[in-house]
């Protein structure tokens, strides 16, 4: 080897060295840096002339391993619609309540039926009879509200999923312009691994509103396709399309397409979940907010209205109330008329006293004792229709299909069983979000294995990396002895 080889060699090791470093410096800077890759030096042979001259950096390459980051997508995907449908269903449980809370469905129904057995112990007493007027009213706003309640989360749904597809259109488009940026550099032979690793947060993102998988293209670029086949981006970004509603109302429903609420695709290709078209998307953000607008809540709210059918049905009755005809509204009320199977859907929103024993709007108190229809108090003593009133909310009877009920209910247990039925799903939907969020966990630790940064390993680098920086600085050093000792001679 002649001095001026070993000195090229040496020069170009010190040179490789030094890169090295910096990139291993990096990475140790970067460590705890969410969504950073590890990266790693590429070196090669460097000729000249047909002779080695040393090593030359043929690039850095980004750690990668496309299999464990695809299972671990599917799982933050998963994750994503149960968290989705675990937070409905908490709200749900919190507006029904619990049989201790003092604004609780079920808790409205007994201070009813405690109120009208403490008049029928005094029937003359006209502060009890406002009392059982209060409590009926209670009853009533109660079911307004988790009626209203309902249709909120609904609409909040209907909002965040027209919120998260505007956010993955952005992100799409991003997506699309580092494509290019990084097909430049990897033409260039530039350095594009934090380009890279911004596109990987990105699609992150897209994959947590809709699940995508990642293919490859040439020169660095990838295109994004749905588990289901529907491509998000395939050199250019497509569009995904949902059209909010800025007026909600509980009637409104997509029912396939051809209701009121709007589906979800790309470029015109139907992916709504649970929809009529062949490519729905199943999980991901997205899909969990169309199954609490489209699935979950109403089935919620389906279930509160044949209570409240229930609730009228049985103070609607010839036999407990003798002042009324068939057909008449009892104590509670469809918008002051008969509640009707036909129109049972939004009662719950609808539910309301009659006016006939509401002193606020020009009725009696005392015909809760007599009978809604009543045309003059009966005598004091009188507590005939008001017994009757509560044997029938004692009765137990079948309730509407809504109500998912295998057995007869009283009033009361009818409540019980519609909390049950939200604490169950609650429960349910909790137990998926935690398997899931675990499930997620051990990926992202398994992916932070093959692509993260291990600081002990890159010490251990930068110890080799100045070991090697030693060797040709002293391989230099000595070159330059040799020659200043030729010059002497």
């Amino acid at each position: 080897m002649t001095i001026s080889q070993a000195l090229l060699n040496a020069t170009s090791g010190l040179s490789a060295a030094s890169r090295r470093a910096g990139v291993t410096s990096n990475n140790i800077a970067n460590a705890l840096t969410e969504g950073y890759s590890r990266r790693d030096v590429s070196l090669a042979e460097r000729v000249t002339g047909g002779q080695g001259s040393g090593v030359t950096v043929a690039g850095v390459t980004r750690a990668t391993n496309a299999a464990v980051t695809y299972e671990r997508r599917i799982a933050d995907a998963e994750l994503s619609f149960n968290g989705a449908s675990a937070d409905a269903m908490k709200r749900i449980s919190n507006l029904l309540g619990g049989p201790e809370d003092a604004s609780s469905l079920f808790q409205k129904y007994a201070n009813l039926e405690s109120s009208m057995r403490a008049l029928a112990e005094t029937p003359d007493s006209a502060p009890l009879q406002q009392k059982v007027v209060s409590a009926a009213n209670d009853l009533a706003n109660a079911f307004n509200r988790i009626s209203s309640g309902y249709q909120k989360i609904r609409a909040d749904a209907d909002k965040e999923i027209g919120d998260r597809v505007a956010g993955v259109n952005d992100a799409l488009q991003k997506i699309e312009d580092l494509n290019g940026s990084i097909s430049r550099g990897y033409a260039s032979g530039t350095d594009v691994s934090a380009l890279e690793d911004q596109r990987q947060q990105l699609i992150n993102k897209v994959n947590d509103s809709i699940p995508v998988r990642e293919l490859q293209r040439d020169n660095g670029k990838v295109d994004l396709m749905t588990p289901e086949g529907v491509f998000l981006l395939a050199g250019t970004a497509r569009t995904v399309e949902f059209t909010g509603v800025p007026n909600f109302s509980g009637d409104m429903e997509y029912a396939g397409g051809t209701g009121a609420l709007s589906g979800l695709s790309v470029e015109g290709k139907d992916i709504t979940p649970g929809g009529p078209g062949g490519q729905n998307i199943s999980s991901g953000a997205i899909a969990g907010l169309f199954n609490v607008r489209d699935n979950a809540v109403p089935e919620m709210s389906a279930a509160l209205d044949a209570l409240a059918f229930d609730l009228v049905g049985r103070f609607a009755d010839p036999a407990v109330d003798p002042t009324l005809a068939p057909g008449d509204p009892g104590l509670f009320t469809d918008a002051g008329a008969a509640a009707d199977v036909l129109t049972i859907s939004g009662l719950a929103g609808r539910l309301e006293i009659n006016a006939a024993v509401n002193p606020a709007e020009g009725g009696a108190a005392w015909r809760v004792r007599d009978g809604v229809n009543a045309v003059a108090p009966s005598a004091a003593g009188s507590d005939v229709t008001l017994r009757a009133m509560i044997d029938a909310m004692s009765e137990a009877r079948a309730g509407e299909a809504g109500l998912l009920s295998s057995r007869d209910l009283s009033a009361s247990e009818g409540a019980a069983h519609l909390a049950s039925l939200a604490g169950a799903a609650r429960t349910y939907a909790v137990d998926q979000e935690t398997a899931a969020a675990a499930l997620s966990q051990s990926l992202y630790e398994a992916e932070k294995m093959e692509t993260g940064v291990d600081t002990d390993r890159e010490l251990q680098n930068l110890l080799i990396i100045e070991q090697s920086y030693s060797a040709n600085a002293r391989v230099i050093q000595t070159v330059d002895q040799m020659i200043r000792r030729l010059m002497e001679l």
